[in-house]
């Protein structure tokens, strides 16, 4: 027997609520080890003796933890001997300041979607079931350490056979800190929206707040069977509002066309996409061509929507569902409610967030009743409270450097708040991102936090849960912020949120994507930005969108517009971003002058002459300017006669898109185009352009498209001679530089950045990956340049 010592093990990282501590002890027996592990408020502790060679392979074995956990680091040092029988789990430690991570909400694991079908498991039809692998976490938790007496779970006293699996260490649900089953757990509710008023639902609340656990407590007018009677209402044509792990979400049979119609109808969104939640991998193939690795993605942990190229075969309603796009969000089930309708219906789910539309995502009834009475025909709830909301997580794939790779798109369930940036010694401080797909960036301490996607900062409602999600982070992590930073625009929402603050630091919209991308991939090096997106406000107080800046990472804090499109007017200003066939008539007066009244378009059709010339008076008094690719898509867009007013943000480039991809398809498979011609595409294909100085002129692209509209060139090949041409113009102002980072909305778009990519292939071209490339990144390149802003060394 070799000698004994003893060691004391700190591990900070994703390490509460995901079966790490079983983990542990589990290990700990295998090797001989004595002692007991614990949570505390900055990950896990480990007291560990035994053997020297006993101590290395437990050391060696933590190394391999479960796979929803991640070590941020292993520390130890020796300790003294104690006198301990065998290997404990002990309570949890509120110690110090907290540095834990919350954890990720994660969807449901194989072993308990096989207990949820096997009728001799009693868990079998269980709708809220979950272990150490899976289940609610960041939308349960009131505060950390990750106890069951801190999480919505805390009312729910665990029965004897639930205790004895928590406490058995063979047991998936050891030490789960959520474990409950149909006897102890929360229950599923229904009711049908027609009868609340005779059912005195509005004299409960009478104006007061009620969680869903209070109102399932205090109401007793719900349906038998509820389940049964949410499969019934689906067959039958209803809509549904249905609660997930997150947030309450609208469904109802994506095969129905007329019930897609109701649903749009009655949310008031006219053509923007939903996502469809197929039953399984099969199912979805039937709607979309998916790779190996989109089809991983689907069943990931994550579960996230993927946005693929749908099969106009399929027998999808595509056009009540994704008006006149090439592309369908398609999701699988992630929660054993899911799974259980799925297992009672043979079609897919239209499958969108019940909220109003650009507001945060309803998590109660409460919010049901308040904001979408009369869009859902029924209610299935359960009477566990989501304590904070969550949407699911949007991404995509994209080929790169011949590897096909997830991109994220907007992150939020599933995605660890907890990202990777080097440490400086700045003090804590919050960068509070953009006004749109907004979130925050917080350094507290040690850690790097990004929150998850908050939405559009348009209203209250939405101000109001930007601000209550940071309360819960600081909260969490008892964090003191005394530095912010800000976009440059002086009227985004966050601006109220820190009057009377003297810390506070600005930093431009444009150079903050780039130092996402820049913070994202580590970037070390000279490098050129191409940010295009819609609308950020430059360091002149126009609106810019179409950037080209270079970086020196010996002068971290500057950049340089070396290049950026030429100005056009916003006619009406923000009404031209909902109306953009203004945008269209904008380019026409900047391209041709009086001379627009000789042109034939239909753009033109659209406007009575009087019309035309009061436009024409208010374009010449150059008002508010513009030069974002991201109004020039929805310019283009107008004058092809695609989009002329917008139902959504980004409708009009999307369609331009979709547009130019279905003319893509055709030119390869009836030219049977070969590598090389498709890597000479944008080349052979670009509209004529020109760099005068910095300045890049769209003018001749723009006379070029109204030729080729008056002489019958199909819209479709007019949107792809347009993308091309953006690949183009990104070649040539590229070409002195060996680095290229690709970032802002624009590049939302698969076929720009895959042109993007074909144009670029003899350089060094940066994607973002896991950080949003659209404003949903914002707040990490503010984060990042504040670590730069107090001495870090970039990389």
């Amino acid at each position: 027997m070799g000698q004994k010592c003893a060691y004391a093990f700190h591990i900070t990282g994703v390490v509460q609520g995901v079966g790490f501590r079983p983990f542990v002890y589990k290990i700990a027996l295998k090797n001989g080890i004595a002692g007991y592990v614990l949570n505390n408020t900055q990950g896990v502790f480990i007291h560990a003796q035994g053997d020297r060679e006993a101590l290395e392979c437990f050391r060696k074995d933590l190394e391999n933890p479960p796979s929803a956990a991640k070590i941020a680091q292993i520390s130890s040092k020796e300790v003294p001997i104690q006198e301990f029988q065998g290997f404990s789990i002990q309570k949890s430690l509120q110690d110090s300041n907290i540095s834990a991570t919350i954890p990720a909400d994660i969807a449901l694991c194989a072993e308990c979607l096989q207990e949820l079908r096997d009728t001799r498991n009693r868990r079998f039809g269980y709708a809220l079931m979950s272990c150490t692998h899976c289940g609610g976490r960041y939308s349960l938790i009131r505060a950390l350490p990750y106890d069951r007496n801190y999480t919505a779970m805390a009312d729910f006293t665990m029965c004897e056979t639930c205790k004895a699996e928590y406490n058995n260490p063979n047991s998936r649900r050891f030490h789960s800190e959520i474990n409950c089953c149909l006897d102890c757990g929360p229950k599923l509710f229904f009711i049908e929206t027609k009868n609340m008023e005779s059912q005195n639902i509005f004299t409960i609340f009478q104006g007061k707040y009620f969680s869903d656990k209070d109102f399932c407590k205090k109401f007793n007018g719900f349906t038998p069977n509820p389940l049964k009677n949410a499969v019934e209402a689906l067959k039958r044509g209803e809509i549904l509002a249905i609660k997930g792990i997150g947030g309450y979400a609208l469904v109802c049979n994506g095969l129905d066309s007329k019930s897609i119609q109701t649903l749009r109808n009655r949310k008031n969104r006219a053509r923007k996409p939903f996502a469809l939640m197929c039953k399984d991998i099969k199912m979805a193939e039937s709607y979309a061509a998916l790779s190996d690795q989109q089809k991983a993605i689907l069943s990931s942990p994550i579960a996230p929507i993927l946005l693929v190229d749908s099969l106009k075969t399929s027998d999808l309603p595509l056009d009540d569902i994704a008006p006149n796009l090439s592309t369908l969000g398609i999701i699988l089930p992630y929660t054993p409610l899911h799974y259980l309708l799925f297992d009672c219906i043979d079609f897919p789910l239209i499958f969108t967030s019940a909220n109003i539309s650009g507001e945060p995502i309803i998590k109660d009834f409460v919010g049901i009743l308040e904001n979408l009475e009369g869009v859902c025909d029924s209610i299935l709830l359960y009477n566990r409270d989501i304590l904070n909301s969550i949407d699911d997580s949007l991404v995509r794939t994209l080929t790169h450097n011949g590897i096909e790779q997830m991109q994220v798109l907007r992150r939020a369930r599933g995605f660890l708040n907890d990202i990777t940036l080097p440490l400086s010694g700045v003090g804590d401080f919050l960068a509070f991102g953009a006004q749109q797909k907004v979130t925050f960036c917080m350094k507290i301490r040690d850690k790097i936090l990004l929150s998850p996607h908050l939405g559009d900062l348009d209203t209250i409602a939405s101000v109001d849960n930007f601000d209550k999600t940071r309360a819960l982070f600081t909260r969490q992590y008892q964090g003191e912020i005394q530095k912010f930073v800000l976009d440059l625009h002086p009227h985004y929402a966050q601006r109220k949120l820190i009057q009377n603050v003297e810390s506070v630091y600005t930093i431009q919209h444009h150079f903050a994507h780039l130092l996402s991308n820049i913070a994202e991939n580590h970037i070390a090096h000279k490098v050129l930005g191409v940010i295009f997106d819609g609308t950020g406000y430059g360091s002149d107080g126009k609106i810019w969108g179409g950037e080209f800046l270079s970086w020196n990472p010996k002068l971290p804090l500057e950049y340089r517009r070396v290049a950026y499109f030429d100005d056009f007017v916003l006619l009406g200003g923000e009404r031209a971003v909902r109306e953009n066939k203004r945008l269209g008539l904008a380019l026409l007066f900047e391209s041709f002058g009086a001379g627009y009244r000789e042109l034939d378009l239909p753009l033109l059709r659209e406007f009575s002459r009087e019309y035309l010339e009061n436009f024409y008076i208010l374009w010449n008094r150059k008002q508010v300017l513009c030069n974002s690719v991201g109004r020039l898509f929805d310019g283009v867009s107008a004058l092809c006669g695609i989009c002329l007013n917008v139902d959504y943000e980004g409708e009009a480039g999307m369609l331009l898109e979709s547009f130019a991809k279905n003319a893509l398809k055709v030119f390869l498979n009836t030219q049977k185009a070969s590598n090389l011609e498709w890597q000479s595409l944008s080349n052979t294909r670009s509209y004529p352009f020109y760099i005068n100085g910095e300045k890049i002129s769209y003018l001749p692209m723009v006379r070029a498209i109204c030729r080729d509209l008056q002489g019958g060139v199909s819209t479709g090949e007019i949107a792809l001679n347009f993308h091309c041409t953006l690949a183009q113009i990104i070649a040539k102002v590229a070409k002195p530089y060996a680095h290229i980072a690709l970032s802002g909305g624009c590049f939302q778009n698969a076929l720009l950045t895959q042109l993007t990519l074909e144009v670029l292939k003899d350089k060094q071209v940066y994607l973002h990956k896991e950080i949003p490339c659209n404003d949903g990144g914002i707040s990490v390149g503010q984060a990042y340049y504040m670590l730069l802003k107090n001495g870090l060394q970039a990389f």
